[in-house]
């Protein structure tokens, strides 16, 4: 859309923020004291969501350290194995892709 002159846009800028206002205006600020009650809900809210996911990621290793525990008490061989199969696949793709940036 091309306006023919300066003057066109700018009421064409007003109107449209007008507009705008006239949307927003039946919003109410709330006071300082619903505000801040606001705020101390939601640091509640954080410190229990933080508090639930370090539960989660403390259980979780528990549990994995146990699988690797019982992995290499039972069965030796095999722990080691998956060891070095990890090991040898993360060294194979890091050379596949120094590879492909070499060809790039």
């Amino acid at each position: 859309m091309r306006f023919n002159s300066d003057e066109e846009l700018l009421n064409k800028l007003s109107a449209e923020l007008e507009n705008l206002d006239m949307q927003y205006a039946d919003v109410s600020i709330p006071s300082l004291p619903e505000l801040e009650q606001l705020i101390a809900a939601e640091a509640v809210e954080r410190r229990r969501r933080r508090r639930k996911e370090l539960l989660l990621f403390l259980l979780l290793a528990l549990v994995l350290l146990g699988i690797v525990i019982a992995t290499l008490s039972s069965a030796p061989v095999l722990y080691w194995s998956l060891q070095a199969l990890f090991l040898l696949t993360a060294l194979g793709s890091l050379g596949a892709r120094r590879r492909r940036r070499k060809e790039s």
